[in-house]
């Protein structure tokens, strides 16, 4: 008899996760199902004991999706890493999968693509919801160019170019030797010249338009 694969789950939402757990009890060949909170809790665990697959929320604290994605890679080169997000933007998805995602689905996907996603192997799996988007019908016509409300500063370029990276404020401060305050300051300021209310929307506009490389 086969072994079953152990599943690895990281969304900050318990209710989603645990839904998303309900689901993959159903897929057969689905073993153990381990869930945490955020990105560095699965990380850590992984140390421990390494899971089959794992499925990564794009927005988490600490470490969100794709910081935990690039340390995933680093250590474990081979581990199966697929991304949850309702953020079904074209810049984010293609970052992910740059970065060595497996799949990259929607939180809407159904069963049968989700197990799809576990048992493909060879191949980068997208659930139909993301292919709209890949494939242009998600977009909207004749979207403007988008024009920042004021030109950012040098530190301010800095900074946004290590939230693209992944990096939480805290270790952008320790990077570049700034109190956690200033970081957050500098945030706050970038997000308002972006004019958007979350991190997750200012990675995705900064990457969508090649504000930062």
């Amino acid at each position: 008899m086969k072994t079953k694969l152990n599943i690895y789950l990281a969304d900050d939402h318990n209710i989603v996760a645990q839904g998303l757990a309900s689901i993959f009890r159903q897929i057969p060949e689905v073993g153990e199902i381990e869930i945490f909170q955020n990105g560095k809790n699965l990380f850590d665990a992984c140390l421990i004991k390494q899971p089959d697959v794992v499925f990564l929320d794009i927005e988490m604290p600490v470490w969100d999706g794709r910081k935990t994605l690039v340390e995933l890679k680093k250590r474990f080169p081979d581990l199966r890493c697929n991304m949850l997000s309702m953020n079904n933007e074209k810049a984010i998805i293609d970052d992910c999968i740059s970065k060595g995602a497996s799949g990259y689905l929607s939180k809407d996907c159904t069963l049968e693509e989700l197990h799809e996603a576990i048992i493909k192997e060879n191949e980068i799996y997208f659930s139909k919801e993301v292919l709209k988007h890949l494939s242009g019908y998600g977009k909207t016509k004749g979207e403007q160019q988008f024009v920042l409300n004021e030109p950012l500063t040098e530190r301010e370029v800095e900074v946004l170019t290590l939230l693209c990276d992944g990096l939480s404020p805290k270790e952008i401060a320790d990077k570049m030797y700034l109190s956690p305050r200033t970081v957050e300051t500098h945030k706050t300021a970038i997000m308002q010249k972006f004019d958007v209310n979350s991190v997750g929307k200012l990675i995705s506009v900064a990457i969508k338009n090649k504000i930062v490389k």
